[in-house]
C-alpha cells in the first residue's frame, strides 16, 4: 500500500469511527455531514471525495465493523450455503470464544446497535 492509499484508508476509518461515535449519541436520521466531519477532523470536501451520501458512509461502516468482527476468528470461516445442516455446529470454542470476546471488547457498538435497531 502506498502513502496516498494509506492516507485515504486512514481518513475512511476516521469517518467510520466518527459515525459510530455519533450514533452513540443520536439516531442516524439526525446526523449531519458537518457533524461527521467535525468529529473525524476532516473537511466537508474530504467527505464528498469518499462518499456521495451519509448512507454510503453507513454502508462502509457496517463493512468496517464486519471486517473487525471477522478478525477475531483465527479459523477460516466457511460459506454456510455449502454446509450440510449436521455440520452447522457453532457452539464450540472455535466460534463462541471469538464471538463473545468481540462483544466484550465492543460493547458500546452493541449498545448502539440495540438503540438504533432500524
Amino acid at each position: 500500500m502506498n502513502k496516498s492509499e494509506s492516507k485515504y484508508f486512514n481518513t475512511a476509518v476516521k469517518m467510520d469511527t466518527a459515525l459510530i461515535s455519533l450514533l452513540q449519541k443520536k439516531p442516524f436520521e439526525y446526523i449531519s455531514v458537518r457533524e461527521i466531519c467535525e468529529t473525524a477532523g476532516v473537511n466537508r470536501s474530504t467527505f464528498y471525495l469518499h462518499y456521495e451520501t451519509i448512507g454510503d458512509l453507513l454502508n462502509e461502516t457496517v463493512r468496517y465493523l464486519l471486517d473487525d468482527f471477522l478478525s477475531y476468528f483465527s479459523i477460516r470461516l466457511v460459506d454456510l450455503s455449502e454446509c450440510k445442516n449436521k455440520d452447522l455446529f457453532f457452539i464450540c470454542n472455535e466460534y463462541l470464544v471469538p464471538y463473545l470476546t468481540y462483544i466484550r471488547d465492543r460493547k458500546e457498538i452493541f449498545k448502539t446497535a440495540v438503540l438504533n435497531n432500524k
